[in-house]
């Protein structure tokens, strides 16, 4: 007997399917990118190291604030960058934060498994949601007190409600930190629809085989495998791009049968953005954007507070 739940957004909400998020992204790194964003990071950090202001910061760590940190990637590979570039994390704090318990679990774990973490002055994993970061309670008392924002992987692309963007930015607003905190925004190159200050950058991708059946074996559970199952095309509609998936678990026995532990279908629902729409949102929000950078398949806007 299967399991069989439907999702809207972001899925990654069981054990099972945050290793699948795993497995899938490295996947797909032999025809993108995936830790393109690492240097761009390690460079704020650096950036951030050395501009500290003991007048700014009344004595406090450097914060780094990661929305929607899922396994914990952006913020592990940071912590192994630095090292190896002997950047030093001693009055570094790193928060990351996702909605999913299932990848905060894993974060953790991950964690563990960094030697690098350890140099930190301290890291915290909190489960909430990027609506409510002001609220939550690791975060009530960071009021202009985060030195380094990231919203990594376009994930910022899941704020599909009409007043959800605008909401956001402004608690991002409301967190950094005056005059030098920093907010690094990705966006999906192939979700920004129309541009007014960035350009089109034209990418070298592999010919990709469109698949309708792929198998991801489980590196944790013996005998499990992740099928994804393709259902279709893309819509678009107006500002709003879905992408329709099954996810089986399914589990394998020594006799060559199978059973379905799970079986997820799958409405994955993506924003789209007009570059204007976005600067105006920008701009309501009390954020102003001071840089323009791009890496890979991503387009990032670097942000202070306004005034």
């Amino acid at each position: 007997m299967s399991d069989r739940k439907e999702h809207h957004g972001p899925f990654h909400n069981s054990a099972y399917e945050a290793e699948y998020c795993d497995l899938r992204a490295k996947a797909h790194a032999t025809s993108r990118d995936t830790q393109g964003d690492a240097e761009i990071y390690l460079s704020a950090l650096k950036n951030q190291q050395e501009t500290y202001s003991p007048l700014d910061h009344h004595g406090e760590h450097v914060v780094v604030l990661d929305v929607g940190t899922g396994t914990g990637r952006v913020l592990v590979n940071l912590a192994n960058d630095a090292d190896t570039h002997d950047l030093p994390l001693t009055n570094v704090e790193f928060i990351g934060v996702d909605k999913e318990p299932a990848m905060i679990h894993r974060a953790v774990v991950a964690q563990r498994e960094t030697q690098s973490m350890l140099q930190l002055s301290r890291i915290d994993w909190l489960v909430g949601e990027a609506l409510h970061l002001t609220s939550a309670e690791l975060l009530e008392n960071r009021i202009n007190q985060v030195d380094l924002l990231l919203f990594a992987g376009g994930s910022v692309s899941h704020l599909i409600g009409p007043d959800e963007p605008l909401g956001f930015f402004a608690q991002a607003a409301a967190l950094l930190r005056p005059r030098s905190g920093r907010f690094y925004l990705a966006v999906r190159d192939d979700l920004i629809s129309t541009r007014s200050i960035t350009r089109h950058m034209e990418h070298f991708e592999p010919s990709v085989e469109v698949h309708d059946r792929r198998d991801f074996p489980s590196q944790l559970y013996e005998g499990v495998v992740y099928r994804e199952l393709s259902m279709g095309q893309s819509e678009v509609d107006g500002s709003i791009k879905t992408d329709r998936y099954r996810l089986q678990v399914v589990k394998q026995a020594d006799t060559g049968g199978e059973a379905i532990i799970e079986d997820h279908l799958m409405n994955i629902v993506l924003r789209m953005w007009k570059e204007s729409e976005l600067l105006e949102w920008f701009k309501k929000a009390g954020l102003e954007c001071v840089e323009t950078l791009h890496a890979s398949h991503e387009t990032y806007y670097v942000l202070k507070q306004a005034g």
